[in-house]
């Protein structure tokens, strides 16, 4: 199972250290989501990273920035689908430009799943998945209906939202490809000790990390 750690929208304390240590650790996607950076801020916060982990970063704006650090992919906000013929061109560049990094977008709901894509994407973020207090499946989104859609949509899901240690064996049991983990982490005391308590978690259910 692919685990994926999202990073904070506003900075955090000593951000730059932990995700270094995250790697270290064994984490092998970031997704890098700072949606009011500048080009040169998004810079800044990338040389901040160790050159050996940037292959392991997915931007989530900036994408052009993939080639200029060697960094593992983009993820297509809502914006890049706009009807728009701006973004018709934008979209267009992106297939072409971006045809050997990895891609991804977000899904909110199951009837998404489904339908066809226009571009090879190598995983699609689902959800909000989990209330992030219970540990259950959030408003839209039921057991039967999320395992069909994992074995039947032919795409590689990432359950995204109200994730915690306690909702890994419920999102392996239904078939997903991978986990995205946020505010369980960032809004933590100490966000490194949560990022190894699922580490912990997903090793006690015998889950291999990709």
């Amino acid at each position: 199972m692919k685990l994926i750690v999202i990073t904070p929208s506003k900075d955090a304390e000593d951000e730059h250290e932990l995700i270094t240590k995250m790697f270290e650790s064994g984490l092998t996607t970031l997704h890098l989501r700072k949606p009011k950076y500048s080009t040169r801020e998004m810079c800044d916060y990338i040389e901040q990273i160790p050159e050996a982990f940037r292959n392991r970063i997915v931007l989530h704006s900036h994408h052009k920035l993939v080639f200029k650090y060697g960094l593992k992919g983009i993820h297509l906000s809502r914006i890049h689908f706009s009807k728009k013929l701006r973004y018709w061109y934008v979209r267009v560049r992106l297939k072409v430009r971006f045809s050997e990094t990895s891609k991804s977008r977000s899904y909110m709901r199951l009837k998404q799943v489904y339908e066809k894509e226009e571009q090879n994407f190598s995983y699609f973020f689902l959800g909000t998945m989990f209330n992030s207090l219970t540990g259950d499946f959030y408003g839209g989104f039921y057991e039967d209906g999320v395992i069909a859609a994992n074995k039947n949509g032919g795409k590689k899901l990432i359950a995204r939202g109200g994730n915690s240690p306690k909702t890994i064996e419920t999102a392996a049991k239904c078939g997903f490809y991978g986990m995205a983990f946020g505010s369980y982490i960032w809004d933590a005391e100490k966000p490194f000790e949560n990022f190894l308590q699922v580490l912990a978690e997903f090793k006690k259910h015998n889950i291999t990390l990709e």
